[in-house]
């Protein structure tokens, strides 16, 4: 597999090259804002939307798909560490097949982050084929299918992708997926027969067992968020069981309120992160990451929700979890 990804790479830029002949201003504005339509945060923004004014259980079934889905591509990126088109690692590989134009990505990645598979295909394909799967509607569809297009074409488009990781994170997102269908109710299942003691160990140990097979800087952050939010769904099931549904007024007051509160977070979190970072060794630029987004998403699971309902924004149900 390995030997046949680099073979495959004179190909896959000839194809990027092709393509590059395509631009032209408006469509180069066009799918970068369709390429930046698949990124993390995009889906971090429906995760959090879904779970507190729409519906808890695919809130929640979202934040997992979208967190371990997350974690897997960062292990396939560094098991085979394919260079980016624009990495000058390949120029030995381009002159003997051939090639003299250079590829001109519209954007450049952060350096260091490996090219198979695209993580902004594996995502969109994983988190539109699940809110497809739960709200079954045609139009829902095409537009899963029409995201999944778009945005694996833009990353093509604008460089920072060979097709081949397009293609490679089309197939593992549709796996991805299926897998997480077939489990998701057997694991809701067994996870409401154990004790809040062994969901909160879970919720713990699961992640930092996956951080430490890979302890890696990319893989903090999804393994903080993760813990936080694991922690979160326990803790408000055991004391809030909010109601994601309403008045259109109220889902709408809760989408802003917890999106300003994030953001106020979210900034004052990187303010500390910069004046901290500069004194850590290598092992806490690993650990400090998992505190803030394990932070960052108790708030999400717990804190938002608590203040939804002091606030009279959220209503509690009946049945706790």
């Amino acid at each position: 597999m390995d030997d046949f990804l680099w073979d495959i790479i004179p190909w896959g830029y000839r194809v990027l090259l092709n393509v590059e002949g395509m631009r032209n201003g408006f469509m180069d504005t066009v799918f970068l804002i369709i390429t930046n339509m698949g990124n993390s945060m995009t889906y971090f923004i429906i995760l959090v939307l879904l779970y507190w004014c729409v519906s808890k259980a695919v809130g929640q079934g979202f934040a997992y798909a979208f967190v371990f889905t997350g974690i897997l591509n960062t292990w396939i990126k560094d098991i085979w560490c394919i260079p980016r088109p624009d990495d000058p690692a390949l120029m030995s590989i381009l002159e003997q097949a051939g090639i003299t134009p250079r590829v001109n990505p519209l954007m450049h990645m952060h350096k260091g982050s490996p090219s198979f598979i695209s993580g902004h295909t594996q995502l969109t394909v994983v988190l539109w084929g699940y809110m497809a799967f739960h709200y079954r509607k045609i139009w829902f569809w095409v537009m899963a299918v029409t995201s999944v297009a778009l945005i694996g074409f833009s990353r093509v488009y604008i460089g920072v992708h060979f097709p081949q990781d397009v293609i490679g994170g089309l197939v593992v997102g549709v796996l991805c997926l299926l897998l997480w269908l077939l489990a998701e109710p057997y694991l809701r299942a067994r996870l409401m027969n154990l004790s809040l003691a062994c969901r909160y160990a879970l919720a713990v140990l699961l992640p930092l067992i996956l951080l430490m097979l890979h302890p890696a800087g990319r893989t903090a952050t999804p393994v903080g968020l993760v813990t936080g939010l694991g922690v979160g769904f326990v803790l408000e099931g055991q004391l809030l069981n909010f109601s994601a549904g309403g008045e259109w007024w109220q889902r709408a007051l809760r989408g802003g309120l917890g999106l300003t509160l994030l953001f106020a977070l979210s900034l004052s979190l990187k303010v500390l992160f910069g004046l901290i970072v500069i004194k850590m060794g290598s092992t806490m630029k690993i650990v400090w990451p998992v505190i803030l987004n394990a932070l960052m998403g108790f708030v999400v699971a717990f804190v938002a929700p608590w203040l939804f309902t002091v606030t009279r924004l959220a209503q509690r149900e009946n049945k706790r979890a």
